[in-house]
């Protein structure tokens, strides 16, 4: 404590030196939450499924208060889709963005909203009901000012997190979810910046900026959202960047909002040919959020000198602290990790990481292992395919998070784990309590290596790979499925191929990219899978009739799984006409009612015209 006390503002000192004696009188909790926004509400509906110990702070008196003043203009950019053809309530979470998981069907956001892009103050009504359906257990008007660690020998990290309210009210937790978002505006320095608006407090009336010519610093979306709104009443309007315009539909990156600048170079004096030669009325900086460390003790280490770590915290793959074991940082706060890939600084993408960091504490503290299903090895290909055309975390965080089929002694079952993090691939044994002996498969979804970026012509001609043979080079989001003998060390995830996921599999499968995001097609997309599982198996994977079991049986050495698993297990498949039919059709059956039909008639002739073997029949008989 004395270390860290040392370092802090007087005031903060004070606050250290009077910690030990409040420490003994201070409430305890497992588990504590820092905001009450979608991230943190997220997690609180997992520990409280789980019947764990939590608290989650609040400084507001309800749910969501970022929304209730942000975006200014009210319209998220967080897609509503009614209506998508299908009724697979998991695959219809590809298009709401906005939901949060839990197993109340009246909390979809579809109940709240109609709109495509929601207004913000639908988003306050859902996540108020979210709390309050849920009973998740919330201290709101509790703003936490102060956060450091105590050191504490019998813990299992060796400390605990202590916090301080506005009040003095001093709290104990053994581990930290921090969900408190970005919510400091990012400022520049330049000659005149004091001048500069900010987004956050800008006028959103348009008669305000009238016949006004206005220049905006940053071209991300608040940007946009601002010019959007005074563009029909101002004599101009000048947006402002270090960098170019990246459009989502370029890049794949839904987010492209946070902007910052050291400074903002000014034309030479010897130039009068510039852009900004004129006077504007308005400066307006809308230049993005950053972390807000100041309530963060520096002995939790979450920040560093490095300009990126200033916006971020600190955080492993795992979204845990790399300066504090048992803190964790979620939701918007977290993409750090999938920065400016994935989707995890947004609500449809962060709900399933935030699941995933849940996993890792269940069985971190109560042994509980990462949920899976187990199922035989004939059943591979499907429940590939069912989970690519369906699953919403993989579509949604690709490229960081993937399901690992784990292959179980001699590859006859195999157990399936969901959206497990990707850059933990190392770690998944002591992470999920789940063993990968016997080779695994990692499913993700992946955009072409060179598809997606700022200037990107994704629309090029002949863009589209059709060709099963040209799967590989599939620009559009697909699934890709590696193959690994063995788990892969830390070494080679750390050094793995630069713009690789994962280090070099075994092999490696890309499904051909489709149009509908339907990869279903017998030929182009389920065969070729089937066939590189069976080539790395070893194996065959297709289903067989008893019939053709019965015939393996007494001709091969080796049985294909399903006939061991099915047929000799007394578990053939019940014939019926139409499957009678069908395996006649295509020579797999011999037609035995046709048969039994011609054997039928021939017995029935011999019965009205009696043959010579008949009439020596009739002999012997008299004969004897």
């Amino acid at each position: 404590m004395g270390l860290a006390a040392a370092r802090l503002v007087p005031a903060g000192l004070l606050l250290a030196l009077a910690l030990p004696s409040a420490l003994s009188a201070a409430p305890h909790r497992d588990y504590c939450v820092l905001g009450a926004g979608p991230a943190g509400l997220q997690m609180a509906a997992f520990l409280q499924r789980a019947g764990r110990d939590y608290a989650v702070f609040e400084r507001a008196s309800a749910p969501g208060s970022f929304f209730t003043r942000y975006p200014r203009h009210r319209k998220l950019i967080s897609i509503n889709k009614q209506y998508t053809g299908k009724a697979n309530a998991e695959f219809n979470l590809r298009h709401d963005w906005n939901s949060l998981l839990s197993h109340d069907p009246q909390l979809l956001f579809r109940h709240y909203s109609r709109a495509y892009f929601p207004d913000a103050g639908d988003m306050v009504r859902y996540l108020g009901d979210f709390a309050r359906r849920l009973g998740l257990h919330v201290l709101y008007n509790t703003t936490i000012t102060h956060v450091t660690l105590d050191k504490d020998p019998q813990a299992w990290n060796g400390h605990r997190f202590v916090l301080t309210d506005h009040k003095g009210q001093v709290y104990q937790c053994s581990v930290l979810l921090v969900a408190t978002g970005l919510s400091v505006p990012t400022l520049i320095d330049f000659p005149g910046s004091e001048h500069v608006e900010g987004y956050e407090s800008v006028s959103v009336d348009p008669e305000d900026f009238v016949g006004q010519s206005v220049l905006i610093l940053g071209r991300g979306n608040s940007a946009f959202e601002t010019a959007e709104n005074i563009m029909g009443v101002t004599n101009f309007i000048h947006m402002l960047s270090r960098s170019r315009v990246r459009l989502s539909w370029s890049t794949h990156y839904v987010g492209d909002v946070s902007w910052s600048a050291d400074s903002v170079r000014l034309p030479e004096d010897d130039s009068d040919n510039f852009a900004m030669r004129v006077g504007y009325d308005r400066v307006i900086r809308c230049l993005g959020w950053k972390f807000n460390f100041s309530i963060f003790d520096q002995s939790l280490r979450l920040s560093s000198e490095n300009e990126f770590n200033k916006k971020y915290p600190l955080i492993k793959a795992s979204y845990e602290s790399k300066g504090s074991r048992g803190l964790f940082v979620l939701g918007t706060a977290s993409h750090s990790v999938d920065y400016r890939k994935s989707a995890g600084g947004f609500i449809h993408g962060f709900r399933y990481t935030v699941r995933a960091v849940h996993r890792l504490l269940e069985h971190r503290h109560h042994g509980v292992t990462w949920p899976t299903t187990e199922h035989p090895i004939t059943q591979l290909t499907s429940s590939i395919i069912r989970r690519v055309n369906e699953a919403s975390g993989l579509y949604q965080m690709f490229s960081v998070l993937a399901d690992i089929i784990l292959l179980k002694e001699n590859a006859t079952t195999f157990e399936h784990l969901e959206e497990f993090p990707m850059q933990m691939l190392a770690q998944l044994e002591p992470l999920t309590g789940r063993t990968a002996q016997h080779g695994l498969f990692v499913i993700s979804m992946e955009y072409g290596k060179n598809f997606s970026g700022p200037g990107k012509d994704v629309f090029f001609y002949e863009r589209s790979v059709g060709h099963t043979e040209d799967a590989w080079l599939s620009n559009f989001l697909h699934p890709v499925i590696y193959y690994y003998k063995q788990l892969p060390t830390e070494q080679e995830v750390r050094f793995r191929s630069p713009h690789w996921p994962l280090p070099r599999p075994t092999a490696i499968h890309h499904i051909v990219e489709d149009f509908l995001t339907d990869w279903t097609a017998p030929v182009g997309h389920i065969l070729p899978l089937r066939r590189f599982l069976e080539n790395c198996l070893d194996t065959d994977l297709r289903n067989f009739y008893a019939e053709s079991c019965f015939r393996f049986a007494l001709t091969r050495q080796k049985l294909p799984p399903f006939c061991q698993q099915g047929y000799l297990q007394m578990q053939g498949l019940a014939i019926t006409e139409s499957l009678q039919q069908h395996g006649v059709e295509s020579k797999l059956l011999q037609n035995y009612a046709a048969a039994t039909e011609s054997s039928s008639q021939r017995t029935s002739d011999r019965a009205l015209a009696p043959g010579p073997r008949a009439q020596s029949l009739d002999s012997d008989k008299e004969e004897l």
